[in-house]
């Protein structure tokens, strides 16, 4: 029987979105020197190699190329450019909203489901979205006056995330959480080595220890949130994904001094509510 202990799970949890936010403030830091690209890909080296023996040890060696490689190597493009995209907003905008608009991704698979996976929304999750959705359009300002490029580069992000999430449920059946990160990861590697030929910066003996902590908390951010799911439901941990919009806040105040407006903590309460809304809902249907 597999042992529960909700608490723990989140605990786990908000661990997890601690490390997420924590590695995506390094990579603020990062991306004024390095390109995305060259972010994305130190981020999926290090999850891979540190993925690669728990995955030899649970699944063996033959489990480390995957049976269906088309749907895989899809999946990992939805991965690899949700992730340039979001390292490439914070050139523009703050960790805090930037982390925001990428949460707009479960309005768009539930959005899409209908269409895609063939589940029907019902009419309160419909309401759900398009409330959801106003929220996005507070965060990006009604007027959009200012230069509104990060969000709009974030937002592209949260849709390349919503089509990665899509993917993930089409292959639920295909391999275990775990594996199926290490195969997003390393087939991530293998798409972005063409394009980081023409983008790398060697990195320099100053920031050798920010790559360091920004792969560390990546990796922690992955093996945490997996705990978490293992430990409790899905109903009662995927709402604590949002803290990671708390945490994001108070490093962007911390260390960038940056702080969201007004308009913008509105948008985001929208957003996390109709996201929280919509989760435990989905997770409540499949149970009944």
């Amino acid at each position: 029987m597999q042992r529960t202990n909700p608490m723990l799970g989140i605990g786990l949890m908000t661990i997890a979105m601690l490390a997420n936010a924590s590695k995506d403030g390094i990579a603020k830091f990062l991306i004024s020197s390095y390109s995305p690209v060259t972010v994305a890909f130190v981020q999926f080296i290090a999850t891979s190699l540190i993925l690669l023996p728990f995955v030899i040890q649970t699944s063996g060696i033959r489990s480390l190329v995957p049976d269906y490689i088309f749907p895989q190597v899809l999946r990992s493009i939805f991965l690899t450019l949700a992730s340039g995209f979001f390292y490439w907003s914070l050139n523009f905008i703050h960790v805090a909203d930037a982390t925001a608009m990428v949460f707009v991704s479960p309005l768009i698979v539930t959005t899409f489901s209908p269409f895609l996976l063939g589940e029907p929304i019902g009419f309160r999750r419909t309401i759900a979205v398009i409330i959801g959705f106003i929220g996005v359009l507070i965060i990006l300002q009604p007027t959009l006056e200012g230069d509104r490029t990060g969000y709009f580069i974030a937002l592209a992000a949260g849709t390349f995330i919503a089509a990665y999430f899509i993917a993930n449920r089409k292959l639920s059946s295909a391999a275990p959480i775990l594996t199926s990160t290490f195969y997003s990861s390393w087939i991530s590697i293998v798409l972005l080595a063409p394009v980081a030929c023409f983008f790398w910066t060697p990195p320099a003996a100053d920031d050798i220890w920010f790559l360091f902590g920004f792969t560390i908390f990546a990796t922690l951010g992955q093996v945490f949130q997996i705990g978490a799911f293992s430990l409790a439901a899905a109903s009662i941990i995927a709402p604590f994904i949002y803290t990671q919009i708390i945490w994001a806040t108070i490093i962007g105040y911390m260390f960038f001094s940056a702080f969201p407006d007004n308009w913008s903590w509105i948008g985001i309460a929208i957003v996390v509510a109709t996201g929280v809304y919509i989760a435990v809902r989905e997770i409540n249907l499949e149970r009944d």
